[in-house]
């Protein structure tokens, strides 16, 4: 085995080894330019607005960034929407709640995840639709039926969306692995088994 393959290894060994930490920092690593854009912005330097830039076009991929359904800071909109935000923050909340829960929690079945997903599905497919549902509560206690969400809402079904998502599936990226590492663990005990006898 050459130096190349031995490096590759020992990084893939790392990688399972570690992977929930790997995976929070990465979510960090992401969440950071949504923030960084606007404030890069406010600092009129004209070499981090250019950043701020760059940031905007590749988060563009990943949402429509439209000004009326995102989220301001630094006088500046974020390089996601509410909705986005509050999904990857909030999968990274459930990505740091699993350090504290992941030999206590189990996978569920694919059912629930769907019930998780349907405070969003509703919200999200009313207003592309046109759709009137109720969403806010007004002064005498009567429900306000509107065609168009706010960021607020956007904000709540989006955390419900985000930390589902994490319970859902971390759960079975802990089964997969463990379940990679019996077969090993079995062959190792058989071994000192058979040494001993």
């Amino acid at each position: 085995m050459n130096t190349t393959d031995r490096y590759l290894l020992a990084s893939a060994q790392f990688v399972v080894k570690h992977w929930l930490t790997v995976m929070n920092v990465l979510m960090v690593l992401f969440i950071l330019p949504i923030v960084a854009a606007p404030y890069f912005f406010s600092t009129g330097n004209s070499i981090l607005a250019g950043i701020a830039s760059l940031i905007m076009a590749a988060y563009h991929v990943t949402c429509h960034q439209l000004p009326e359904r995102s989220l301001f800071v630094f006088g500046y909109e974020m390089a996601v929407c509410s909705r986005c935000f509050a999904i990857y923050v909030s999968f990274l909340v459930g990505g740091l709640l699993f350090y504290l829960i992941r030999n206590r929690l189990k996978p569920f079945h694919i059912f629930w995840y769907f019930v998780i997903c349907v405070p969003m599905a509703i919200d999200g497919f009313a207003q592309l639709f046109g759709v009137p549902i109720p969403r806010g509560i007004g002064p005498d206690y009567t429900l306000i039926w509107t065609q168009l969400s706010n960021n607020g809402l956007r904000i709540i079904t989006g955390s419900i969306f985000g930390l589902g998502s994490a319970l859902f599936v971390l759960p079975y990226i802990q089964h997969i692995i463990e379940s990679e590492d019996e077969p090993k663990k079995d062959a190792s005990s058989a071994a000192t088994d058979k040494n001993s006898q």
